[in-house]
């Protein structure tokens, strides 16, 4: 991305490299008729795309390098996908990685995922928003074998604390004909808290994958929480990601006038997964800022807090919002 410049004025640029092998070529798409310049309540965030496997080390390895080079592009807060660190065959297989996620600083007996997560924060002094990682349930501490753990999004500031934990509250149990069929819940346990987070980037709101067709989450993040920015780490399957991801994710944008970060998986992960890709950078007036379409890459943008504030002074729907609890 450091040799992109701004060609095709009035339509949007497309860039394409090729990653190291097996992922996909990366194609990233940018707007330039909507960049911001950036002023003074804006600065950078970025979304990661990668095909993660259930190689944990390879995969860790793919985000420091993606992470290191969208910090080159000026990023101060990163969002990186569901199971980036890893993606078995079965929902079973993660509990081989599953780690415990205490609040606070990094213990002496993290495991490698909380580990490499808080050293690129300290590393690169920046916000790590690290998408579905399993998360051994705290009362299970002594159980063997493990039979269900969170789906949890973890926030790691760029002093390494681990500063919040998201425990994905929707999970995906779905038998589409000719489609996919998953069935989360046979080892994941759904959390119950809604969270959001202040950052470099404004208060960020928290959720993952599924959560993404159930816009009363996001309505309470927005409304009661406070959330400026909206982050769906995911790993959308490529064939509900092809029907309904770009509409989903700008409507809950526009619905919520927030800047959405939705970091996904791309390409095929095993015999029985594959993902959308497409991870998108979108404003609070529902315009793609930021796509990588397929392969690992990143997308990075200013996220301009005095946007949000216009758009939610010349449109003020959310004031107008006469339905929810007082």
């Amino acid at each position: 991305m450091g040799n992109m410049g701004l060609q095709g004025f009035g339509s949007r640029e497309r860039t394409q490299r090729r990653s190291a092998p097996p992922v996909l070529p990366q194609r990233i798409l940018l707007n330039p008729m909507t960049m911001t310049t950036p002023g003074a309540g804006s600065t950078k965030a970025a979304v990661i795309q990668l095909c993660s496997d259930g190689d944990i080390s390879a995969n860790l390895a793919t985000c420091e390098r993606l992470v290191g080079q969208a910090v080159e592009q000026g990023a101060s807060l990163v969002v990186l996908p569901e199971c980036f660190a890893f993606l078995g065959e079965r929902e079973q297989d993660k509990f081989e990685v599953a780690e415990f996620l205490n609040l606070g600083p990094l213990p002496e007996d993290a495991g490698p995922i909380r580990r490499c997560i808080t050293e690129m924060a300290i590393g690169h002094k920046l916000w790590v928003i690290a998408g579905g990682i399993p998360e051994l349930r705290p009362e299970d501490a002594k159980l063997e074998p493990r039979t269900t753990a969170y789906n949890t999004c973890a926030v790691v500031d760029p002093a390494g604390e681990l500063v919040s934990a998201y425990r994905k509250i929707h999970l995906f149990d779905v038998d589409i004909p000719g489609g996919t069929t998953l069935k989360e819940s046979s080892a994941t346990s759904a959390g119950s808290e809604v969270l959001a987070v202040d950052t470099s980037i404004g208060r960020v709101g928290l959720s993952i994958c599924y959560d993404l067709r159930f816009p009363e989450l996001y309505r309470e993040l927005t409304l009661e929480h406070g959330a400026e920015v909206l982050v769906v780490p995911a790993a959308f399957t490529a064939h509900t990601g092809a029907a309904h991801w770009h509409t989903l994710l700008q409507a809950r944008a526009i619905e919520n006038q927030c800047w959405v970060l939705a970091a996904g998986q791309s390409g095929r992960h095993n015999s029985k997964r594959q993902s959308y890709g497409h991870s998108l950078i979108i404003d609070p007036w529902g315009v793609i800022r930021g796509e990588v379409v397929e392969g690992d890459g990143f997308a990075c943008v200013e996220i301009d807090a005095d946007f949000t504030a216009q758009k939610r002074t010349h449109l003020p729907c959310l004031t107008h919002s006469v339905l929810r609890k007082s």
